[in-house]
């Protein structure tokens, strides 16, 4: 079936369906993958999206321009549909502008690439994946109003790990996951969800839904600003000189560590420091938005009063900017472009008495000759004449000039460093190259001082991990998954069961040079079933009769 013809099919046969509240892009497509009746995924997706199974994406998607193209326009326009339906909003608060636009463009098109590398959400040490999660009160509320269970999107943000409405811990789907149901469509059911941990009664409960009130207000401000990054290091800067906490940060973040998602927070006053040091100087790279969710919630308590510290800090900065004495570098006149000759301009003549002595005291005082020309409607050329004759006024002219050409350069690269103080040296050079090519030329000496002056990027120490921990924890969590299994059932035991009920340990088995015993021990236990399988089948074929 060609493309337009499934654009047909879909109009003249299907009912219209229109968003839920609060319900994802995926969970719309899965649904209208529902009524369509299709059997493949790529059927749907080449209907609705103009792309292949491949690039099915529940969490921050691709192809969505396509949408209006397809028959679907009545969904909303992409940037709406991208905004209020996907998690995309929660990442733009903290990043750059100029990432954000570029992304924007990147989901329209019809490959994500490395978005979420550029994003850094790949480097971040929570992980890219985002798995989709299910309140089971949500669904049983969504089957009686509509009829069908569905994926909310305040249920799928980063860090949202309990509902904010019934305050129960969220169920994970083992659907769209690399290792179960990779490029299909699927809403909630009990069959394809887990609880996250078998240790989730032990969880401090308020910590994770502080945490995800603040995830759904910090996506909620995504939609309609983005902050600027220099502002926010200021504003962490001076709420931490303030003091006054009663707990600590490593204090505040411990109760979350226990959950495999925050494993990498600091774990010690030296790694704490580190981690805040990241935040409180200007960052020049992508941080994950959980990690500023984090130090917020331990200085500000919540993202309201620090959105009105930020708001006060970008006061105070415009203030000081605005009182800088600075020219702008557009506002720059080119001393060629002051020399040229204009119109009807005056032609040369003798100057004598007052005159002369006048015009000599101001050309010593280094103003300009296109001024003085305009104001004593001489001609350049009479002022050239008079220096040339003049050597002692000629010479101060020359260092008058260079002294206001010197300032102005100046003046003109603190305005940019004012203006981006969040960039280094190379970024802002790039800028206007023409300011700093002027200063390495001619006052190299101050352009090294003021390079010293610049925010460089915090350092984060990388502290050794203790890896024996990590596989010795990670064996207890399939030893206790593989018995929970076997109690169940008497047939063999697969991967796919085991990841179920272990979501990490599809992510830690791609480091192939890491967790020895953990590896040892499900090469025994899936071998043990297979070989059990073989026996009964054998044992079967004897009491049969068959040899």
């Amino acid at each position: 079936m060609s493309v337009t013809s499934g654009q047909e099919w879909v109009r003249g046969q299907f009912p219209r369906l229109d968003w839920l509240p609060d319900e994802t892009l995926f969970s719309l497509c899965s649904r209208q993958h529902l009524v369509m009746g299709n059997l493949d995924p790529a059927t749907t997706s080449t209907s609705v999206l103009g792309l292949s199974e491949k690039f099915i994406k529940h969490d921050i998607p691709c192809g969505i321009a396509a949408l209006e193209q397809n028959g679907f326009h009545y969904w909303g326009n992409a940037e709406s549909i991208l905004l209020h339906h996907t998690i995309f909003s929660v990442f733009i608060p903290f990043q750059n502008k100029t990432k954000i636009e570029d992304a924007i463009i990147t989901i329209k098109g019809d490959r994500i690439d490395s978005l979420k590398y550029r994003l850094g959400l790949v480097s971040s040490g929570f992980g890219a994946e985002h798995p989709l999660k299910a309140c089971p009160y949500c669904m049983r509320e969504d089957v009686y109003a509509h009829g069908i269970a569905y994926w909310h999107l305040t249920h799928q943000y980063p860090g949202v790990l309990i509902c904010p409405r019934h305050q129960a811990w969220l169920m994970v789907s083992t659907k769209s996951r690399r290792w179960s149901g990779r490029f299909e469509w699927s809403l909630p059911t009990k069959d394809c969800l887990i609880q996250q941990a078998s240790s989730q009664k032990l969880w401090l409960r308020p910590a994770f839904l502080n945490l995800a009130n603040n995830v759904i207000d910090l996506a909620v401000i995504g939609r309609v600003m983005s902050l600027e990054s220099c502002t926010v290091a200021a504003t962490y800067r001076k709420a931490v000189l303030q003091g006054g906490r009663s707990a600590s940060l490593l204090d505040r973040i411990e109760p979350l560590r226990r959950f495999h998602l925050f494993e990498s927070l600091p774990e010690d006053e030296k790694s704490t420091e580190s981690f805040m040091n990241q935040l409180i100087r200007t960052p020049r790279r992508s941080i994950h938005p959980l990690k500023h969710l984090l130090l917020i919630d331990w200085l500000f308590d919540d993202l309201r009063s620090f959105l009105k510290a930020y708001d006060a800090e970008v006061a105070r900065l415009v203030q000081r900017v605005a009182s800088t004495p600075s020219r702008k570098p557009d506002e720059q006149v080119s001393l060629s472009n002051a020399a040229a000759p204009t119109k009807n301009t005056p032609r040369p003549k003798r100057l004598k008495g007052q005159l002369k002595e006048v015009l000599l005291s101001k050309l010593g005082k280094g103003i300009p000759k296109q001024k003085l020309c305009k104001e004593l409607d001489i001609s350049v050329s009479t002022i050239n004449r008079l220096l040339r004759a003049n050597p002692v006024t000629n010479a101060l002219a020359i260092e008058a000039r260079n002294s206001r050409e010197l300032a102005e350069h100046r003046a003109q690269w603190q305005y940019l460093h004012n203006l981006h103080p969040e960039l280094g040296v190379q970024a802002l050079r790039n800028t206007i190259p023409s300011i700093y090519a002027w200063l390495y030329r001619n006052d190299k000496a101050w352009l090294m001082a003021k390079e010293q002056t610049f925010v460089k990027p915090a350092k984060v120490e990388k502290h050794p991990i203790d890896w024996e921990a990590r596989d010795s924890r990670l064996l207890s969590m399939i030893r206790t998954a593989y018995e929970a299994i076997t109690g169940l059932q008497r047939g063999p035991v697969t991967t796919t069961e085991l990841y179920a009920r272990v979501p990490m340990l599809s992510s830690c088995l791609e480091n192939r040079n890491r967790y020895p015993a953990s590896r040892a021990f499900l090469s025994t236990v899936l071998h043990r079933s297979k070989s059990k399988v073989l026996h009964d089948h054998v044992q079967c074929g004897k009491a049969s009769g068959f040899r």
